[in-house]
């Protein structure tokens, strides 16, 4: 009795041992699930308490003793959003300690990336930097390629809110290659965001809102509310952009009641700084000021302090506009101090106008010419920045195309190498094959010249714009026009020109000044970009005069396009900049006929209506 006894107790502790272990596996394999699905963004609750509860789940089935899986649950936590800034700093902290003790180099890129993002958070901009090219190399090294693009797109991020902005269109590109190859579809959807904002800020607002439009087909299927509201907001900076604060405000409503219905205080936060920025543009003082004191107490609610100069320099420009000089002033230097610690270039540009502006209105004169001095200093360096930035990005993308065609020549090569030694048994098939290996050589070559001479025309067209405007130079319109002129009359269709200059332009810059001035004179281009249809072709022929081509335009047709550009022009609200300047343009419209020589007698014939225009007292059309 006793062995049968004895028996039985080691057979039931062996079933209770199995059990336990398959009960293990059964855990192991469902956290294994779970953490995929969350870290792939396939699992994306649509609200905060969602994702809190999916990480309690995750949390829930770590197995007992398991101490890598713990770490994976921790790292996952670590990227949610915090309540205490330095708590989540010093809990990134003991997970890369712990993580470099175990030797995990995948687990020490994550929790050196969560460290960098909170470091962003607290406003240790180039700390952040520093940490996230670290856990990027780490990432690299654990081979973990979706783990590289989840840092170079964070790093993106930093670099596009120092002004970087080539810097941070090459790592939104690089990640996307990398998400695309590694077949992370959510990842790469997501990505289309920051691919869209970096556009926008170089300037290229075409292809911004193209990726915008994507992203928000795509967030709209997923109902994706976080994606929706940052779509709305650059949408609103879009508009925004191109001096149209009416509407770009319904824009960044529509993201702050997204926001404050479905996220959390952050990304609140984050949407009522940018409707304050629409409602200073609009002149809503009152309204913009309590709205970016909500944002405020948001971000300081979670220990966000990342956006506290772009704050101070909001709420200055609102109690100015309100006439709290003293007030303005204080959180004007607040901002500087916060934003040249960040080495933020891109908001100080911002800031100094309007500063200059206070001060002018306070009868500070020097005050004012320091900050229009630092204001075309920082103009200056932005300017030169995002040509060196464009050229940077031409030569990595040139680059990039050389180092592929390297890559695959060696890899023919190689091939051809293998084929030669299958030639000597099979040389019918390995002259098939070289043919073969041959045209894609010669098509992959033929690419990379195609690719190059794109390029080329590109930097051509660049040497061809007006810098001021973005419209082509003197130069540039005159070769158009002459190229007009001849296709006019090889084709019988008929031709008009367009000359118009600003009116009392010389008293703008004396009144205003020369700062004042630019600024008109570009929103002046911009407005005029926008009313021409897409075949019209307009240039800047020096100081404040314009020359419009409409190709296959009759003069009745040429009249009406000049007459809607006069009137866009004279809508212009210049209050940001002088509360009290109008702008008007005097147009003159003519044809070609037959007895011009060419693109001059056109030119000087649209000049002389121009001076009717000017002699029947301005702010007309007139046509010869």
């Amino acid at each position: 009795m006793p062995r049968i006894r004895a028996s039985l107790l080691a057979l039931t502790l062996a079933a209770l041992t199995a059990t336990s272990a398959f009960a293990r596996d059964d855990r192991a394999a469902a956290f294994d699930k779970l953490f995929e699905q969350l870290d792939s963004n396939r699992l994306n609750p649509a609200t905060p308490e969602g994702m809190q509860a999916e990480i309690a789940r995750l949390r829930a089935l770590v197995p007992p003793g398991d101490r890598r899986r713990e770490l994976l649950y921790e790292s996952t936590a670590c990227f949610q959003p915090p309540e205490d800034t330095r708590a989540a700093l010093a809990y990134a902290q003991r997970g890369l300690a712990a993580s470099k003790a175990m030797g995990d180099a995948e687990l020490e890129a994550r929790f050196q990336i969560c460290e960098a993002s909170v470091q962003d958070m607290l406003g240790e901009v180039q700390t952040s930097l520093a940490l996230y090219t670290r856990g990027i190399e780490l990432a690299r090294r654990s081979e973990h390629p979706a783990l590289v693009g989840d840092g170079l797109v964070l790093r993106g991020n930093t670099y596009s809110y120092l002004g970087r902005h080539a810097e941070s269109l090459m790592d939104f590109m690089a990640a996307q290659r990398l998400y695309d190859n590694s077949h992370q579809a959510e990842r790469s959807e997501g990505n289309l965001q920051n691919i869209a904002v970096a556009y926008r800020r170089m300037g290229e607002s075409d292809k911004a809102r193209e990726y915008l439009d994507r992203s928000r087909e795509i967030a709209r299927r997923h109902e994706d509310w976080s994606s929706l509201a940052v779509i709305a907001v650059q949408m609103g900076f879009l508009y925004q952009d191109t001096g149209r604060a009416d509407l770009a405000l319904p824009q960044f409503e529509e993201a702050a009641r997204i926001a404050r219905q479905r996220l959390d205080p952050a990304l609140v936060a984050s949407t009522q700084l940018a409707l304050s920025s629409a409602q200073l543009e609009l002149g809503r003082y009152g309204q913009a000021l309590s709205t970016v004191q909500s944002a405020k107490a948001g971000f300081t609610s979670v220990g966000d302090q990342s956006n506290t100069g772009m704050i101070a320099v909001t709420e200055a420009r609102a109690r100015a506009g309100l006439g709290q000089t003293a007030q303005a002033l204080a959180l004007y230097a607040e901002a500087e101090k916060v934003l040249q610690a960040d080495q933020n270039d891109r908001y100080l540009e911002m800031m100094y106008p309007h500063r200059a502006a206070l001060y002018e209105r306070t009868g500070n004169a020097a005050a004012a010419l320091g900050d229009y001095k630092r204001y075309l200093a920082l103009r200056e360096k932005r300017l030169a920045a995002r040509a060196e930035q464009r050229t940077l990005m031409l030569r990595q993308q040139t680059d990039a195309a050389q180092r592929d065609f390297e890559n695959q020549r060696l890899r023919t090569e190689k091939t051809m190498r293998e084929q030669d030694v299958q030639a000597l048994l099979k040389a019918r098939r390995w002259q098939r094959i070289a043919i073969a290996l041959g045209v894609a050589l010669i098509a992959v070559l033929g690419l990379i010249v195609g690719r190059q001479i794109v390029r080329t025309r590109r930097l051509r067209v660049l040497a061809a714009t007006d810098e001021l405007t973005g419209v082509a130079n003197r130069r540039r319109i005159e070769l158009m026009g002459a190229d007009a002129v001849a296709q006019s009359r090889a084709d019988e269709r008929p031709l008009c020109v367009i000359t118009f200059d600003i009116d009392g332009f010389k008293a703008i810059n004396d009144a205003h000044g020369h700062l004042v001035g630019d600024q008109v004179i570009a929103r002046v281009a911009e407005t005029a970009q926008h009313t021409l249809r897409q075949f019209d072709e307009i240039g800047r022929m020096g100081g404040e005069e314009f020359v419009v081509l409409l190709p296959d335009t009759a003069i009745d047709a040429a009249r009406q396009v000049a007459e809607r550009l006069r009137a866009n022009v004279e809508a212009l609200n210049f209050r940001d900049v002088a509360p009290e300047l109008r702008v008007t343009i005097s147009v003159g419209v003519t044809a070609l006929s037959p007895r011009d020589a060419g693109l001059s007698d056109l030119l000087a014939r649209a000049d002389q209506a121009l001076y009717q225009a000017k002699a029947a007292g301005r702010n007309c059309v007139r046509t010869t």
